[in-house]
């Protein structure tokens, strides 16, 4: 993807073009956190070990995009607190292409900017690496003794092509089957607790019962086409092993042909149809117009919202359905809120110190607002009940812990070029074979062969 620098005005403007054109990852789509949310008072206000103060006082300054109400203020509070001579300020930037540019502005200029901020998508994290904004935390990983692997689990973090990290993950994007238990009781089934996508494309069959389809899909989030894709190949999925497009994949073409199934049995919402009527889980699942929808744990906070979503049947969580019965690949996004150091940090060791704090405890403030520390020692009962607060009635607590406290796999696709014009090309042919002007074999043959051009006029 090609980078822009304008030096006739100074680094200020470089910031405007260095992100021009590049879109969020799949997570950017999800709400970042809801601003109506009280915060937790569940961070604790001791730290650890780790973050005792520096030697002299510092003042850090941490940029992120969710509202200070929904959970960053407590944790900062809670941190100075704790911590004089290290204090912190939290400001928020809106995660959007305004807000974006805003950080981006702040990091090249050097002017007001942070010490320590957050990135949203993989997309914004590569682009911000390559234009020099972050440091790798190698060496500060070291000092200060924060075990990657036992906190995080090093293969859910890109490491840059020189070996480095310039980022840990502070949110756990944990994606689920959220079930209408009325619905699955009225049908007489039992809530699966590892199942395939056939076993999936069943349960929608039993499921559907009068205006209430089995399932939809929010056409602004995704398809079957694609989330067997990942399924099946959560690395780069949209690449081959020979570095061509991998839009001739035998999952791809079975998501298609599942979502093309149970939309024409009616089973499932018509993509044509959620397009038009703008369509969401939320709305969907709530006003018991579909029975399941695959999604993620942010939709608790739409559940507990009664006054927009008025409903009184109970949801229940099921794992991701698997192209193969055993896989453990988790489509809700990964690995999120990338925690960074801006390269021109007078206090790079203080912001360490605050990091390790922050994923090892005091990111616990931000779960009433659907945030999920990745920190894998995390109390997964207690972040269940602080999820539902109390919303028990509407909220399955055991199956949700089940689901939290799954060992996944998730879906990268850091190495792909052109993403963009890619997800395009997928979008068009998709598009055709669902609204039935395209058949199976010709889709296949086109996105193959457009996947590949698109790939190669990249490499020139």
């Amino acid at each position: 993807m090609k980078r822009t620098l304008v030096t006739a005005t100074g680094a200020v403007l470089a910031a405007s073009m260095i992100l021009s054109g590049c879109g969020g990852s799949k997570d950017d789509n999800k709400p970042a956190a809801s601003a109506s949310t009280s915060p937790s008072s569940a961070a604790s206000a001791k730290p650890s070990d780790a973050s005792k103060p520096a030697d002299k006082p510092v003042t850090l300054k941490f940029w992120g995009g969710v509202p200070p109400e929904s959970g960053p203020q407590e944790a900062v509070d809670n941190w100075n607190k704790a911590n004089p001579n290290i204090k912190v300020e939290y400001t928020r930037y809106v995660n959007d292409e305004a807000g974006n540019l805003k950080l981006d502005t702040a990091l090249l200029s050097n002017q007001d900017s942070p010490d320590i901020f957050m990135t949203y998508g993989d997309a914004y994290m590569t682009k911000r690496v390559q234009a020099g904004m972050a440091i790798p935390l190698d060496d500060l990983i070291a000092k200060q003794g924060f075990d990657v692997e036992g906190i995080i689990g090093a293969a859910n973090i890109k490491k840059f092509p020189d070996g480095k990290y310039y980022y840990l993950p502070a949110n756990k994007n944990v994606g689920a089957v959220l079930i209408n238990k009325k619905a699955l009781d009225e049908a007489g089934e039992k809530l699966p607790t590892s199942w395939t996508w056939d076993d999936f494309a069943a349960m929608a069959k039993k499921l559907t019962k009068g205006a209430r389809k089995g399932t939809m899909h929010d056409p602004a989030l995704g398809n079957f086409g694609e989330e067997l894709l990942a399924s099946d190949k959560p690395i780069d999925s949209y690449l081959a092993a020979d570095g061509t497009s991998n839009f001739n994949s035998a999952a791809l073409k079975k998501g298609l042909e599942l979502q093309k199934s149970l939309e024409d049995g009616g089973n499932m919402v018509k993509r044509a149809e959620a397009v038009a009527g703008k369509l969401t889980y939320q709305n969907e699942l709530l006003t018991d117009k579909a029975a399941m929808v695959v999604s993620a744990i942010y939709l608790i906070r739409y559940i507990k919202d009664t006054a927009n979503f008025p409903h009184d049947f109970q949801v229940v969580f099921a794992p991701v359905p698997q192209m193969k019965d055993g896989n453990n690949v988790n489509l809700g996004g990964g690995m999120g809120d990338f925690m960074s150091i801006n390269k021109n940090s007078a206090n790079k060791e203080a912001a360490m110190k605050f990091m390790d704090w922050y994923l090892k405890e005091g990111n616990m403030s931000m779960v009433p607002g659907g945030r999920i520390p990745t920190n894998k020692k995390a109390d997964q009962a207690k972040i269940a009940q602080m999820l539902i607060g109390d919303a028990d009635k509407l909220i399955d607590k055991t199956s949700l812990q089940a689901v939290l406290s799954g060992n996944y796999t998730y879906p990268t696709s850091y190495n792909v070029p052109v993403p963009t014009e890619l997800t395009q090309v997928y979008k068009e042919e998709m598009e055709k074979y669902l609204l039935g002007s395209q058949n199976i074999d010709k889709t296949m043959e086109n996105l193959k062969s457009r996947g590949d051009s698109t790939i190669k006029s990249a490499k020139k």
